[in-house]
This record gives C-alpha cells, sequence and structure tokens, in this order.
C-alpha cells in the first residue's frame, strides 16, 4: 500500500495556520459545542456496571488498550494518520453508549468485532484509500466473516446515527496551535504539535478518559508540550502570549486542565518507566496468546495470514482457530 505524501491534517494544518484568529475561533466554538451535544461520550462503563456484573468476563480496560494497540499497527502499517484510530475509537464509545451497543460490554468477541469495524469505518471516511472487509476478515484468523464486518457497520452507523465527523482531541490541538505566536520557528512548532499527539494518543487508549471532552485533553495535551519546551527555543514571553491567546479565543481557562495535565504526565511518566502497557509496538501475552506485529515490512497487506490478528479479547475459538 503506497505512503501517503500530503495528509489531509498536514494541508488543514497549514490551512489553519493562515486563517484568522476569530475564524479560528469560530470553528473551536463549533467543535466545543459538538463535543457536549451531538458527540458527547457518557461514561458507559459506569452505567453498564449492574449488566456487566453478570457476565463471566465483561470488558475491562486491557481490552480497550489492545484493540487501541492494534489499530494503530494497523494505521502505521498501512501508512494512515493514526488520528484515524482517534476518530474510529469515538466511534466505537458512542456506539457502546447506545442499546444497540450495550451488549458488547458483556461479550468480548462482540467488542472486538465492533472495534475493528469501528476502525474500518473511519478508514473508509478519513482515508483516501479503502481497507476491504476481506482483509478484515483475514485479519481476524477466522473470527469474523465479512458479512458480521458488513453487519457491524450498518448497526454501528445507524446506531449513532450516522454522525461520523466529530471532533477529536488533535483536531482541539491543531486549532490551539494555530494562536501560536509567529515568531516562533517551525520546528518548535513541530516538536510541540507532536509531543501533543503522542499525548492524545495514550488518552484513547485509557478508559477513565472516554467520558472527557476532547477539548480539555487537548489543551492538556499542549500545555505539557508547552511546559516541555526549553525556554531558549520557546521563550516564557512568546509562551504567556500564546496561552494569553488560546484564552482569548478560545474562550478556555488554561488552570482548569491542570488537573488533566497531571493526570496525561503520570500516563507519560508511567509508561516510561515501563508500568504501562504500551499502546504501540508491543507483543505481551494476553489471556496465553501472543500478539504478533502486523507492522512487520515482510508481511504485505494483501497476504497477512491468520496469524496476523488483533488480540483476542475473547476467550472461546471459533471455526477451529485458537484466538
Amino acid at each position: 500500500m503506497p505512503a501517503l505524501v500530503l495528509t489531509p491534517t498536514a494541508l488543514e494544518d497549514a490551512l489553519l495556520q493562515k486563517m484568522h484568529p476569530s475564524d479560528v475561533a469560530d470553528r473551536i466554538a463549533i467543535m466545543r459545542i459538538q463535543e457536549e451535544t451531538t458527540y458527547k461520550v457518557k461514561d458507559y462503563i459506569a452505567e453498564s456496571a449492574l449488566i456487566r456484573k453478570r457476565a463471566s468476563k465483561p470488558v475491562d480496560s486491557d481490552c480497550r488498550i489492545k484493540m487501541c494497540e492494534w489499530c494503530y499497527q494497523v494505521v502505521d502499517f498501512c501508512k494512515f494518520r493514526r488520528e484515524t484510530v482517534g476518530i474510529g475509537m469515538s466511534y466505537l464509545d458512542r456506539y457502546l453508549c447506545t442499546p444497540k451497543g450495550r451488549s458488547a460490554l458483556c461479550n468480548r468477541k462482540e467488542y472486538q468485532l465492533a472495534a475493528m469495524t469501528a476502525l474500518y469505518i473511519a478508514i473508509k471516511l478519513h482515508e483516501p484509500l479503502e481497507m476491504e472487509t476481506s482483509l478484515l476478515a483475514d485479519l481476524s484468523r477466522g473470527c469474523y466473516t465479512e458479512m458480521e464486518f458488513v453487519r457491524m457497520e450498518e448497526t454501528m452507523l445507524q446506531a449513532i446515527k450516522w454522525r461520523v465527523n466529530g471532533p477529536t482531541s488533535l483536531a482541539f490541538v491543531a486549532h490551539f496551535m494555530a494562536f501560536l505566536p509567529s515568531s516562533v520557528h517551525p520546528d518548535v512548532a513541530e516538536s510541540m504539535m507532536e509531543y501533543a499527539r503522542f499525548q492524545t494518543e495514550l488518552a484513547i487508549a485509557e478508559q477513565d478518559l472516554i467520558s472527557v471532552r476532547p477539548s480539555f485533553v487537548g489543551l492538556a495535551a499542549l500545555m505539557n508540550a508547552v511546559e516541555g519546551m526549553d525556554t531558549s527555543l520557546f521563550s516564557l514571553k512568546s509562551q504567556a502570549k500564546f496561552i494569553r491567546h488560546i484564552e482569548r479565543y478560545a474562550e478556555v481557562c488554561v488552570s482548569d486542565v491542570e488537573k488533566m495535565q497531571a493526570q496525561l504526565s503520570m500516563m507519560m511518566a508511567n509508561l516510561l518507566s515501563d508500568d504501562f502497557p504500551t499502546i504501540v509496538g508491543s507483543a505481551e501475552v494476553y489471556e496465553g496468546e501472543e500478539f504478533e506485529d502486523v507492522t512487520d515490512d515482510k508481511h504485505k497487506p494483501g497476504s497477512l495470514s491468520r496469524r496476523h490478528s488483533p488480540v483476542s479479547v475473547v476467550r472461546h475459538p471459533r471455526h477451529g482457530t485458537a484466538v
């Protein structure tokens, strides 16, 4: 699958830098309304506590981490945007908030199918290249058929009412970055963006943050990036100006996200100390099954065998295949 030289995100980021601050502010205002209304995610884990207690093996935080890990490996292998994983997980989260999706919280096989389908939908809608359902079936190692993915896609889209363009935490970061003073060197801006991006990726895999507004996560990640920059590269004066512009135009208060900053920083610290499971590049054992990295260059997209599957979050095999 060919690499994409210019991604939609890169193009939009470039356009944002040329927009008037008031225009960017208008877009942020609309995004904040969306995250509080149409695209709001509830704490479905807490709300379904009673139902989940009746399940012998309910979905837990490890299931989310493993599926996020798999999704990132797939998009990296296919050279898609990593933000597409966040978009797909937002579909999954909103689906699990609905009556139709609630049963997946008690059935790991159904949860895994929903997570894979959510990524498939995100790729179909937000990438220039589409992933075929036959490839998904191959990646599932025979756990699911093409028709099961097709049916789940229809069910999921109907459940979330075909609302597939919600704001992500990384989208908020990109919009906040539009207020960066022009005096800041592009390399510094890029470093800040990458540092913030990585934190948003960690947040996506964190079950406790599913109901936190993307704007909160995005702003906290960006503030950590600002504080992490050497003052010789990004002066305190420029930092203060940047924060003033964000608070003025976006109508947010940086002090409101201090707790979120601390949580993201702790996640980073745990990751660096190897106490937190990584969402990229790991090959841990889950229920006795090893996860094989699908991003290995020796594997071709069209020939991914049943060995190269998402980490199984289900217990029982299907079609004679160990999961």
